[in-house]
This record gives C-alpha cells, structure tokens and sequence, in this order.
C-alpha cells in the first residue's frame, strides 16, 4: 500500500524488512537488514549522503500507518556481523533526521515541478539504471555538478548528510 513522505506529495511503496510492534502499540522498532559487512563509524551514520535512506522511509510508513503518536525506533542490523561485533545500529535522531528528508523531498519535487531535473551526484556511478540517458562525454557530469547543486539547494543537501 503506498503512502505518503508526510506533507511532501510523493507516495512511497514497499516492504519493511521487519517491524515490531508493543504490546499496547505504542512503540515500533522498524529494521533495515543489511547483507554487507559492517562498516565503520556506523553509529554516526544517519543518511550517508542519501545511500542509507530506507530505514527512514520505513519509519516514514509506520508513522504514516500506524499514527504519529506511535514513538519509533529505526535501525540497521547487520546479522552476519563477526561474533562479539557489533550488529544493530539504531538512528540517533530519528526525527530530525525524517525533516531533512522531507525538507529533500519537497525541494525536489519543486524543482521538477518548475522543470529542472539535473543530475544527481552519483549520477556517474557504476549502478546508475538512467547512464544511457546521459551525455557519453566524460568531463560533462564534473562539470555540471556544481551548477546542479547550486539549482537544486536544499534538495541537494542530503548528499552532504552523514
């Protein structure tokens, strides 16, 4: 069932990885399971420049479902992680960090809306589904980088996000 990133205007649809829910329902733990190794620093991790943004979205989806009044707890967890390492990572700051999503989400979508889709900064990336729609010449995406982050301003914000 798709829902929406709170007062943004775009839908978001999916799966939890896994959500538990309190007995009374008032408190949710949403967790993202994470396949990789454990990286490091990832208990300052909140949205990676925008690569960690699932269990946000998850928690973004619980509120939306379950009620705002819900208090959640959104975290990574990495189940191969080495014996006596560390494997769960909850997000610190949970809400601010769905403002600074939100606040990406409506930037973006007022940019678009306004006809400006520039690309983003792993555009270049090795995984990137949309390359064939960009320019073959090397050098274009390092030079239009900076203008689109000036033009996308705060949408652009979230790449700079730890």
């Amino acid at each position: 069932m798709p829902v929406e990133i709170p007062g943004t205007g775009p839908l978001i649809e999916g799966q939890i990885d896994r959500l538990d829910l309190s007995g009374d329902r008032s408190r949710a733990r949403v967790i993202d399971y994470k396949t990789g190794k454990v990286g490091k620093k990832l208990d300052e991790v909140v949205l990676k420049g925008g690569a960690e943004l699932q269990r946000c979205l998850y928690a973004f989806a619980v509120k939306t479902l379950l009620g705002g009044e819900l208090a959640i707890e959104a975290s990574l967890l990495y189940p191969n992680a080495a014996e006596g390492e560390r494997a769960v990572f909850p997000l610190a700051d949970l809400e601010g960090a769905l403002a600074k999503i939100s606040s990406a989400v409506v930037a973006s979508r007022n940019a678009l809306l306004s006809g400006l889709a520039p690309p983003g900064e792993d555009a270049a990336g090795d995984y990137n589904d949309h390359a064939f729609a960009l320019p073959a010449n090397p050098g274009y995406l390092q030079r239009k980088l900076p203008l689109a982050m000036i033009k996308l301003g705060p949408a652009a914000a979230v790449w700079e996000e730890p």
